[in-house]
């Protein structure tokens, strides 16, 4: 798969993902000031529809970048792990309504945990990969930020949780898509030319 291939399937991840935030946060703009959190979207039926086309497009198209992406980066078992774990997590949070119960809602507190620390450390990778390129190493201080910012709002009454959440998941998307395009090696060794028969 060619370079803008993949980077086109990461940039169609987070258009998923953020898009379908976007369209549950006009849907259910109370959520914004309420201190509402992304699995909020989950259980209304205004915004169960975009926000499962969210985050099932994300885990899609981001997995098949990643794994795409995977050969020509220093780890490619980890960032293959990393499309997987991501994809599973983000349809884990998405079948684990909080409403169904203390324990479905453990369960589903455990995964987006999850969810965050995985990205998080995909993330300081790909950075470290890229010898810590200045505005890479911005947006993952802003990714951490804006992920303690979001552990306050989960434990508080009150806050912007899913304005912080939706921060953290575009300074991932940022970090991802810029770092594996700067990564990708275009040049590929040449496959040995056949040699022209004589006539």
């Amino acid at each position: 798969m060619a370079r803008d291939d993949v980077v086109g399937d990461l940039i169609k991840g987070q258009v998923c993902l953020l898009g379908g935030l976007l369209v549950c946060m006009v849907a259910m703009p109370t959520c914004v000031t309420g201190n509402c959190g992304m699995s909020d979207f989950g259980v209304h039926w205004r915004t169960i529809v975009p926000y499962a086309i969210g985050l099932v497009g994300a885990g899609l198209f981001t997995r098949r970048g990643l794994r795409a992406a995977a050969p020509v980066l220093p780890a490619p078992g980890f960032v293959r792990l990393a499309g997987d774990s991501f994809a599973l997590l983000l349809v884990g949070v998405l079948l684990t309504p909080y409403t169904l119960g203390e324990g479905v809602h453990w369960v589903h507190r455990s995964f987006g945990a999850g969810l965050f620390l995985f990205q998080l450390i995909l993330a300081i990778r790909l950075v470290v990969w890229d010898t810590g390129e200045l505005f890479a190493v911005v947006l993952v201080s802003l990714q951490f930020l804006s992920g303690v910012v979001s552990g306050v709002y989960v434990l508080s009454d009150s806050g912007h949780l899913v304005l912080s959440q939706a921060t953290f998941q575009a300074a991932f998307g940022l970090v991802m898509i810029r770092t594996v395009r700067r990564l990708w090696t275009r040049d590929k060794p040449p496959s040995p030319s056949r040699p022209s028969r004589q006539t």
